[in-house]
């Protein structure tokens, strides 16, 4: 089967050689429907692509996702994307913050912004190689500051939309925001509640995000997206890779480790004093593993206590898992490469194990992608995905602020 293909897409502002723009007095291009007017037009530069590797995700499942990043190679022999290049259609406009998009198969892969273009010139053989560095919108987020706010008692989905339409943000890209479980203080509550005058904007989403415990990341088509953690109660799989099935993998890696194991929480919010939560099993047979999130905005002190249940119930005891998998695309039918393609973070696969020896003979897990790579050369197409426990572990919990809902947990079964 070849690999799936591959496009790759730049903007870059219009100019005389490139995207016709709109000329006031022009004879051709003053004209309506004759060119564009002004701003960006996307060039096709497949044609120069040597490689591309991708890297989206996070590394553990406690910590935030990561801005995703690329790098893109390509063939600069023509001189084309060179800066200096006074005779190139797109100059002046080779500049960072050009645009991207990267495509297999039509999917998206990755989007996102050029934040460096590395040029390498071959004296001996005239292969001048670009390299354009790559960063999603988080970089965007990263890099804005808040102004002070006083803020009301709102979902963390809510508050999420409430920051990016401050004016300051006033964020223009797509955004995907689901609705969260956990309430967030007011300012009437506490003063702690409130936002300071040069927070960063990437640091206190992802503040908000560690009080619902969802997950917050740019999709592959570039949207960011916002889940509650009830988002993926109940997973559905939408992929099954096995080494023997339609989409086989090459690769696979099991994990069973103490870096997700803690058995004593304590959490807190301007809410009120800290809220302890042990499991005294747990703590007898591994010791006293301590996870402490104590600048939570959670609402009120009942919320607090209740996330550290939840997070209690879901790291008290350490999980055998697959952690990797990387499967070869050009293996693949161009129906399964598509369905590989469009597993994103947060997506839910199964993974299948069959054995020799032993018992039993087959494992099967269905997991969270929490991370996934790309390595496209001319003819292969690697694709390797991270993956971390669903949440099997949070049940009906009568009377708790959070999980006592039936929206928000498991009914327990025997």
């Amino acid at each position: 089967m070849p690999a799936p293909t591959i496009q790759v897409l730049v903007g870059f502002q219009t100019t005389t050689g490139f995207g016709q723009p709109f000329q006031l007095n022009d004879a051709v291009y003053g004209l309506l429907n004759t060119g564009t007017l002004g701003g960006l037009a996307y060039a096709d530069l497949t044609n120069l692509v040597e490689s591309v590797n991708i890297t989206r995700g996070r590394s553990r499942q406690l910590d935030q996702f990561n801005a995703g990043t690329a790098t893109v190679s390509f063939n600069n022999s023509t001189r084309v994307l060179d800066p200096l290049n006074t005779a190139s259609i797109y100059y002046p406009y080779v500049l960072p913050r050009c645009p991207i998009q990267i495509l297999a198969n039509g999917i998206p892969i990755y989007t996102g912004l050029i934040t460096d273009w590395n040029l390498e010139y071959d004296i001996a053989s005239n292969g001048d190689r670009m390299y354009a560095t790559c960063s999603d919108s988080f970089t965007v987020l990263a890099n804005t500051t808040l102004t002070a706010h006083t803020v009301t008692q709102e979902l963390t989905s809510a508050r999420i939309n409430t920051v990016l339409d401050y004016t300051e943000v006033a964020y223009q890209g797509a955004r995907n925001i689901g609705t969260g479980t956990s309430t967030l203080g007011a300012s009437a509550s506490s003063s702690g509640f409130n936002i300071a005058d040069g927070t960063n904007l990437l640091t206190y989403l992802q503040l908000v995000n560690t009080s619902e415990q969802g997950y917050l990341f740019v999709a592959a088509d570039g949207t960011l997206t916002f889940k509650g953690r009830s988002s993926v109660l109940n997973p559905v799989a939408g992929a099954t890779f096995s080494y023997t099935g339609s989409i086989s993998y090459q690769t696979l890696l099991n994990s069973y480790g103490d870096e997700l194991l803690y058995n004593y929480i304590v959490t807190q919010s301007p809410a009120g004093v800290q809220q302890i939560t042990s499991d005294t099993t747990s703590v007898s047979q591994y010791q006293s593993q301590s996870l402490n999130l104590t600048n939570l905005l959670n609402s009120t002190v009942a919320e607090v206590a209740g996330l550290g249940n939840y997070l209690l119930g879901k790291y008290k005891n350490p999980v055998l898992r697959f952690t990797n998998v990387s499967t070869q695309m050009a293996a693949l039918s161009t129906g399964n490469q598509n369905i590989a393609l469009n597993l994103d973070l947060t997506s839910v696969a199964t993974v299948v194990k069959n054995f020799t020896t032993g018992t039993p003979a087959t494992e099967s897990q269905t997991l969270i992608v929490s991370g996934v790579s790309h390595n496209i050369t001319p003819g292969s197409h690697i694709i390797s995905y991270t993956f971390e426990s669903t949440d099997s572990n949070q049940y009906l919990t009568l009377d708790d602020a959070i999980f006592g809902t039936l929206s928000t947990t498991n009914l327990l079964s025997f």
